[in-house]
């Protein structure tokens, strides 16, 4: 009998580089690490460090440009194409950040998380009981026959985690699982994971920015510049670094060729440290919105899920004004009323004083074209555009809505040019303006978003968990990002985060209906 190697995944001098119209892009460059089986592993690292990059290779997504990759013995790069179809079907269980595309929109939940049960020929009895247990396990037993739009995003995570977990992979591979989660939810998502992979001798590795994660790992690998420049073995171990902020202590990597790491700077660990709370940026008297008994219901009969139940809320002109509360207590439902893009069930909701239940689809349209711009969780952006031209585009689009769109001269298409130029550089993406979304980190790919909601310079923004796939710092830099757009406009913003929060002139807090 041939003993099973104990490391189930190892890269050596891993190299990937991706073409763009930027010119090549090196996402990893010689990253060198192992994880043995039966290890949760959290892979961290500021945004761009090649973390989702990693993820891909080990799933058979994508292949490396150089080095060695191989996953249970095998090597991915030698792999054909058969057979990594095979390896993704018998090996790995994917959750990837866009896991909006693993749920089928016509499928209720339940059918979601027994398809891969499904497709492996297990009966139907048996793919019940699996896919009741798991949505118990997340908390969303209640869900079981709702649609996947009929959830919020975090309870849509939830659900692919499940379906990811349901055929009981020997390999979980994990991008963000906890990023648009609550601390409770995701602590019950981490305890499932942690008993799954104990109890079925699995592995997983789960590219991360969320402290949570890294506190049930049994491996921390610190990826910066496509490289593993630290690791921490074993349970954390709290110290406190020189500038007196606690942190996990962490061992600096010598790598295959006998590079050093530098001295670790970036930590996942690190709450950012703010001022008091600014005081409220002085408005213009009258409220941005106002919610009175806003009420929304999905569905009837005993699947009926009420979103929001008699929701009462002032938001001013300026400033940001945070929603808080659990996944599933309605805070995108309530973003995307405000914008006009569902409506309510009862109640009244009074948007730049225009009653909305008075103005049907073309005025709740023509409103948002002149005074709104929503960010919402899926960024939506154009794949096959650039930063700039997904940018350049959304201008274009705002500019006709508004009937500013005739023949522009010369002069107009400059001008024009020239503000998103500046827009993206005040977000800090004027190196990145040529890449496309798919050579972009999580990060910039949220920040262009944004600056396609600007473009359109907006009374009110609606921006639905902006940090949610962010490291500390980056998310950091989105609150004083967000504090700073709030001197000129309304911001409404959707999020678990305390960083958000610790910026915010008001908080709504949402409890989850019954």
């Amino acid at each position: 009998m041939i003993e099973r190697s104990p490391i189930a995944l190892e890269a050596i001098g891993l190299i990937v580089v991706h073409d763009s119209r930027a010119g090549a892009v090196a996402a990893l460059r010689g990253l060198d690490l192992s994880v043995r089986r039966g290890e949760i592993a959290a892979v961290v690292g500021p945004s761009g460090s090649g973390k989702t990059t990693f993820l891909r290779l080990v799933a058979g997504l994508d292949r490396p440009t150089a080095g060695h990759l191989a996953v249970d013995g095998r090597s991915i790069g030698r792999m054909s194409d058969a057979e990594l179809r095979d390896h993704r079907r018998r090996t790995v269980g994917l959750v990837e950040q866009h896991y909006r595309h693993a749920l089928s929109p016509y499928l209720p939940v339940r059918r979601v998380v027994e398809l891969p049960l499904a497709l492996r020929g297990i009966g139907g009895r048996a793919r019940r009981l699996r896919a009741d247990s798991l949505l118990d396990a997340v908390g969303l037993a209640d869900r079981a026959n709702a649609l996947p739009a009929e959830l919020s995003g975090g309870e849509q995570q939830r659900v692919a985690v499940a379906a990811a977990l349901s055929a009981r992979p020997p390999l979980l591979l994990a991008d963000e699982p906890t990023g648009e989660l609550d601390a409770a939810s995701g602590d019950a998502l981490l305890a499932l994971i942690r008993e799954v992979v104990r109890s079925d001798g699995a592995t997983a590795v789960i590219v991360t920015h969320d402290p949570a994660v890294e506190s049930i790992a049994d491996r921390v690998i610190v990826l910066q510049d496509g490289r593993a420049v630290a690791e921490r073995v074993g349970p954390p171990v709290a110290v406190t670094p020189g500038d007196g902020t606690p942190g996990h202590a962490l061992r600096r990597l010598v790598d295959s060729a006998g590079w050093r790491a530098p001295v670790v700077t970036w930590r996942s660990d690190r709450q950012p440290r703010r001022a008091a709370r600014a005081t409220a940026p002085k408005g213009d008297g009258r409220p941005a919105a106002i919610l009175e008994g806003v009420r929304r219901t999905y569905g009837g009969g005993r699947v009926a899920i009420r979103a929001l139940r008699g929701v009462n809320a002032t938001f001013g002109s300026r400033g940001v004004h945070a929603v808080t509360g659990p996944s599933g207590s309605g805070k995108s439902t309530l973003l995307r009323l405000i914008a006009g893009l569902d409506r309510p069930d009862g109640g009244r909701l009074t948007v730049l004083g225009h009653d909305l239940e008075s103005l049907d689809g073309d005025g709740r349209a023509a409103l948002r074209a002149r005074s709104l711009a929503v960010v919402e969780q899926a960024g939506g952006l154009v794949p096959f555009l650039d930063a700039r031209e997904n940018v350049a585009l959304a201008g274009a689009i705002r500019r006709a809505a508004r009937g500013r769109a005739n023949r522009p001269n010369a002069e107009d298409v400059a001008g024009e040019a020239a503000r998103v130029d500046r827009l993206l550089d005040r977000l800090g993406l004027a190196a990145s303006a040529a890449r496309r979304p798919a050579e972009l980190s999580a990060g910039e790919r949220t920040r262009v978003a944004l600056a396609r909601a600007l473009v359109g310079e907006p009374a009110i923004l609606l921006f639905d968990e902006p940090t949610a796939t962010l490291d500390r710092p980056n998310a950091a830099r989105m609150a004083g990002l967000l504090e700073e757009l709030g001197r000129e406009r309304c911001v409404i913003v959707a999020t678990h985060d305390p960083a958000l929060v610790a910026v915010a002139q008001t908080r709504l807090d949402l409890a989850r209906p019954d």
